[in-house]
């Protein structure tokens, strides 16, 4: 799999070193079409609106994350680190440690990933490469409620994903998507806050990735957010 691939099916750091997969099978993602779990009517849809107003009301954020890429069928599992910054409108940057790594950075429309092996910058329009669709909640906004089949997730997938004083959200777009099938929100219940997200991926692979120490509306300046090409690299449309 190539690492344009990768990047499309969330799979930030495909061309990280494996090492072999966690043996129990992941669930399905067809999940969904099965019986709902017993909870208030709505309470996913309930549940989301609280995720749009905590972000509605994000001006800026930041976190470090932990992302662990799992693909069943070549038996990998790829565990990766780093900073994840975001600041409205449209700027995103996922900056991985380790020089093995991709780092990501959104502006407006247009996504770019660096490529340290190659010395190369790709660059690609958000919207053709479905880049931005699992972290629409960072902006806020209706996309969630409007773009999204909603239900509050059953057991297996908590059981794998969820969190104390958390709710598991599955969800799946309504337009499909050649890139993932449904998205997973691990939301704090006291305040939305979006803790842990899942990608689930047509090809049976997953893309987890758990939030800490975040830091909202602390002020973040452009300049965190500002793409200098690195001295040395070709950029190129992806």
């Amino acid at each position: 799999m190539d690492l344009v691939t990768c990047m499309l099916s969330y799979g930030l750091a495909c061309s990280a070193p494996a090492k072999p997969a966690d043996p129990e099978p992941l669930p399905a993602v067809d999940d969904f079409a099965g019986a709902e779990p017993v909870a208030e009517k709505g309470a996913a849809s309930k549940l989301l609106a609280k995720v749009q107003k905590f972000y509605d009301d994000t001006t800026d954020f930041e976190s470090t994350f932990k992302q662990t890429y799992v693909h069943p069928v070549y038996g990998t599992k790829t565990v990766s680190d780093g900073t994840l910054r975001v600041k409205k409108p449209g700027k995103m940057v996922w900056d991985y440690q380790g020089e093995d790594n991709p780092d990501f950075w959104v502006d407006g429309n247009t996504v770019r990933v660096v490529e340290r092996d190659t010395k190369q910058v790709l660059r690609k329009d958000v919207d053709s490469s479905d880049f931005a669709g699992a972290e629409k909640f960072l902006f806020g906004g209706r996309q969630l409620l409007d773009d999204f089949k909603v239900r509050i997730a059953g057991e297996k997938l908590i059981k794998r994903y969820g969190q104390p004083a958390h709710t598991v959200v599955q969800m799946q777009p309504l337009k499909k998507s050649p890139h993932y099938q449904q998205l997973l929100l691990v939301v704090d219940d006291a305040t939305g806050r979006v803790d842990a997200f899942v990608v689930l991926n047509g090809d049976g692979s997953t893309n987890h990735f758990v939030l800490s120490g975040v830091k909202r509306n602390g002020g973040l300046g452009d300049d965190a957010f500002v793409f200098v090409k690195p001295k040395g690299f070709t950029e190129i449309e992806g």
